[in-house]
């Protein structure tokens, strides 16, 4: 590997332009560039540097470092500064110089800390043409050691992104980890010239192109500091700027992702309008306003995703956008934004207004990897051959290996005997019923053969242990063993039941009989009510 590039760039156009935006940034910008030049490569490469006429010295630094690389860096200096109100001329600006192949985009005060970071990044970009960046993790410095560093994204980030993903808000990447394909060769749309133009548009453009890949390496520092324009927004000015970006993100894409960005544009009038703040700038005008739009791409979201899903089902071969999916079926006034909520209640503001007990479901074969039913299958199909049909339709719209999620009053506790609208028990053996290798139910005049087409197995089961049995419990007073007797012969020991299924496609063969199964205990650590 070859760390200087300027024989290779002298050359001809270079493989990776990195476009280094800087104003005012003479403490960090020699680290910028030392840490793009340090990079081991076997490829050409060009700094741009794009100054918007910084006056603390950052532009002999910038003319020094020209010298000393000629045809690597190569300072793009503003004779006045452009970006004072509007920070997003520069980067235009900047976009506008850019000739390689790949792209990677850095500000001066932030720097690259491994010099393998462009190599990865462009190996794997040139052997994956579906692809049009890759991202890695950022450690997060703030100034003056005002709070140690941190991970720029928490927890785990899954490999693999796409536009939605990033309209969605559940995917989103720091500057300074990015390397793209450069799908604009020079020619930056004049929308990122736009105030509302920012990283996430940046991602959104490109993702329309291809996928982006995520690593969890740690190969840059993101240094925090005061007078940024974002890092001095209260956070109600943040929302009300991302809505409206997100507006204008929808216009300039030509509403070809409107589903995905009217979700988004009425997620985030709902956190407005719940947590903003009147001395930040949310005015009674101003609210009035986006309680409009969040009625207005409320209805969008719904339309679309009914469009969806219909579509899918009724028109041979077409699959549906948002599939494999979870769904929170019954979902009551208990939402998750990683679900699509399901009620027969408009009031209580679902994703989709669905009567579960009116089958056939509108969803399409294998529609869900995963589905939720919380409190709501104890209120389904009191009639067996309505439950039977139910839990077949449950089981269609499962993809293979599909999990459901069941929690359940227990038939034995106050709150399942004193609720009328409590019409079906839920417990494991009720469930058994659509387990295709559970034992065979003896055949008497009453009982109904088991469903043939459905295969549930139950791969998980708990006790919510009520009080006072549950803090005897977990005291030591008494012993599992003595709650599960408790269970079986007196009421409101156990007030809810926790069971998980797996959707088996095909069903498996049916055995004749199969050892009993265990009754339903409390785990190690019993599950708390509530």
């Amino acid at each position: 590997m070859q760390t200087p590039a300027a024989q290779g760039s002298r050359n001809g156009r270079p493989k990776v332009t990195v476009m280094l935006i800087t104003y005012n940034h003479a403490r960090y910008i020699a680290r910028a560039l030392d840490s793009i030049l340090e990079q081991k490569v076997d490829f050409p490469f060009a700094i741009h540097v794009i100054d918007d006429c910084s006056t603390d010295g950052a532009q002999d630094i910038i003319r020094d470092y020209a010298a000393r690389h000629p045809g690597v860096v190569k300072p793009f200096i503003n004779k006045k500064n452009i970006g004072r109100k509007v920070t997003q001329k520069n980067f235009y600006r900047g976009l506008r110089t850019l000739d390689g192949e790949y792209m990677a985009v850095l500000e001066g005060d932030d720097c690259w800390t491994s010099p393998d970071r462009l190599r990865a990044h462009v190996e794997f970009l040139d052997a994956n043409p579906d692809f049009v960046a890759c991202a890695h993790n950022v450690l997060k410095v703030y100034e003056g050691d005002a709070k140690p560093p941190e991970l720029y994204l928490k927890g785990p980030v899954k490999e693999v992104h796409d536009i939605e993903d990033l309209i969605g808000l559940s995917s989103f990447f720091h500057a300074s980890s990015l390397t793209f394909r450069n799908v604009f060769r020079g020619r930056a749309p004049r929308y990122f010239r736009s105030p509302l133009s920012c990283d996430i548009f940046m991602n959104i453009a490109h993702a329309q192109f291809g996928k982006i890949r995520y690593t969890p390496d740690l190969w840059s520092l993101y240094q925090v500091h005061g007078g940024g324009l974002f890092s001095s927004m209260s956070q109600t000015k943040g929302w009300m700027w991302n809505i409206e970006g997100f507006l204008a993100f929808n216009r300039w894409l030509g509403f070809r992702y409107l589903p995905q960005f009217a979700q988004t544009i009425y997620r985030y009038c709902d956190t407005l309008l719940v947590s903003g703040r009147e001395e930040d700038g949310l005015t009674s005008e101003k609210r009035r306003r986006y309680e409009a739009l969040r009625r207005r791409y409320r209805r969008i979201e719904r339309a679309c995703r009914w469009a969806d899903v219909l579509a899918a089902k009724w028109i041979p071969g077409r699959r549906a956008r948002g599939a494999p999916v979870k769904l929170n079926l019954g979902c009551g006034r208990r939402k998750w934004r990683d679900c699509v909520n399901i009620d027969i209640r408009p009031e209580v503001d679902p994703d989709m207004v669905v009567d579960l007990e009116r089958t056939p479901w509108p969803w399409p074969d294998g529609y869900a990897q995963e589905v939720r039913l919380i409190h709501a299958l104890e209120h389904l199909g009191a009639d067996l051959a309505q439950f039977d049909r139910i839990m077949g339709e449950l089981y269609r719209i499962c993809q293979p290996g599909g999990r459901v999620h069941i929690r359940a009053a227990h038939p034995r506790h106050d709150s399942f005997m004193d609720n009328p609208a409590c019409v079906r028990p839920v417990t494991a053996g009720v469930l058994r019923r659509f387990d295709a290798v559970a034992t065979a139910e003896p055949v008497t005049h009453a009982a109904k053969p088991k469903p043939s087409k459905v295969d549930f197995e139950i791969v998980n089961r708990q006790a919510v242990v009520a009080e006072p049995y549950l803090s005897r419990l977990q005291n030591g007073q008494l012993s599992r063993q003595q709650v599960d007797e408790l269970m079986k012969q007196n009421f409101n020991v156990c007030a809810d039941v926790l069971i998980e299924l797996v959707a088996h496609k095909p069903p498996r063969p049916a055995r004749a009989a199969q050892a009993a199964a265990p009754a339903v205990t409390a785990p190690p650590a019993a599950v708390a009510r509530g």
